[in-house]
């Protein structure tokens, strides 16, 4: 037998426990936490997030270590067989050495309102592709049955639609995961050998080329996609001027395929939140110093910070995508999650911790933009 615990104030802070499940909220705007794991009898208790502790046998995204560019794609094409009606798989732009940037949009394209989240902008962050690409596969074996806030998640989809963008950064992650010869590209592999020269010229390295390679944050070309945004480009430091596989700038802001293919879909939709997935830390960085979107982006981030147990912080990531979302004149309200403890590449034996912490980080975020419509 469940136990049931409220207490509620008017306009005040409300607590709810039902077996090992907490909610919490301000009125009527509730958040979950999960204590350890949600109890089997939630749905009949209360009927609020009646699919985020169901189980998924034989996925077609299956978590492994060194998830690659070529079996996220090969999952893409699978999802988009299986559940065709719930998504739109778009290409948004193309990499350096040629790979393609997907955007999967789960619900409806022509929503009023629409999520974008988007990962692995950074190379050696690639355990988030593989919680996005989990979240959506999730998303879609619950999208007819499963209600969150008493509220159907299939009828929110009507109305606010989910841009995953789980690989900005196909090039850097395939470098970080399989070296040198993951890069087709000649003119490529020898700027990045040139990019290995330098900074241990500079100082930036005594790792081994392997390991360096292991370690890369840039793009194919060496230039560092979260930087490479309008917002404080200019104020970036110019100490470093040359390729690197971290913190080189590029020549100009939008300079690279990968950041100009989101910007292309900047302009596109009626964006009413950004979510971008990097790593390590578990921390949520939700401000900058020309935010637009301050208490909204605020309000988000206590929300995800419920959800996940990640500390909040601020941030001026100049240069980067989530403060230039924030601080266009059409302000979108952002923030950047940081998954992981250990430095990247974060270790694979953290997924389950990550997966449980992040699992409902796509509905949380589209309850939150329904109640706002």
């Amino acid at each position: 037998m469940k136990r049931i615990a409220c207490a509620v104030l008017s306009g005040a802070l409300v607590f709810v426990g039902i077996g090992n499940m907490e909610l919490t909220g301000y009125g009527a705007e509730f958040s979950y936490k999960e204590a350890n794991a949600i109890g089997p009898g939630i749905n009949a208790a209360v009927g609020v997030n009646n699919f985020l502790n169901l189980e998924v046998t034989n996925p077609i995204v299956k978590p492994v270590d060194k998830y690659s560019y070529d079996q996220m794609e090969r999952d893409i094409q699978a999802l988009e067989q299986s559940y065709g009606d719930k998504i739109t798989v778009n290409i948004i732009g193309t990499s350096r050495d040629g790979r393609k940037i997907y955007d999967i949009i789960l619900g409806n394209p022509q929503a009023e309102a629409h999520i974008l989240m988007q990962g692995a902008i950074h190379a050696r962050e690639y355990m988030t592709p593989l919680v996005m690409m989990s979240q959506l596969e999730y998303a879609l074996i619950n999208y007819d049955t499963g209600r969150y806030n008493f509220k159907p998640v299939s009828d929110m989809l009507k109305k606010t639609a989910i841009h995953f963008i789980p690989m900005t950064n196909p090039d850097g992650v395939t470098l970080s995961q399989f070296g040198i010869d993951g890069i087709r590209s000649d003119e490529l592999k020898r700027i990045i050998r040139t990019c290995y020269a330098s900074d241990v010229n500079l100082g930036k390295t005594t790792d081994t080329f392997e390991v360096y390679l292991s370690k890369w944050k840039a793009n194919a070309g060496g230039v560092d996609l979260n930087y490479n945004f309008p917002y404080g480009w200019n104020e970036l430091s110019t100490t470093l001027t040359s390729p690197s596989y971290a913190a080189y700038k590029g020549t100009s802001p939008l300079s690279e395929p990968e950041s100009q293919a989101l910007a292309s879909i900047a302009d596109q939709y009626p964006w009413a939140i950004t979510i971008s997935y990097h790593s390590q830390g578990e921390v949520i960085y939700w401000t900058t110093s020309n935010n637009g979107a301050k208490m909204a982006s605020n309000t988000l981030a206590e929300n995800i910070s419920v959800m996940t147990g990640y500390r909040m912080d601020s941030s001026d990531g100049k240069g980067g995508f989530k403060d230039w979302m924030q601080s266009k004149a059409d302000a979108v309200p952002g923030v950047t999650l940081e998954v992981g403890r250990f430095p990247c590449p974060v270790p694979f034996s953290e997924f389950s911790t990550v997966w449980k912490q992040n699992k409902g980080v796509w509905v949380q975020a589209l309850d939150y933009v329904s109640k706002r419509l």
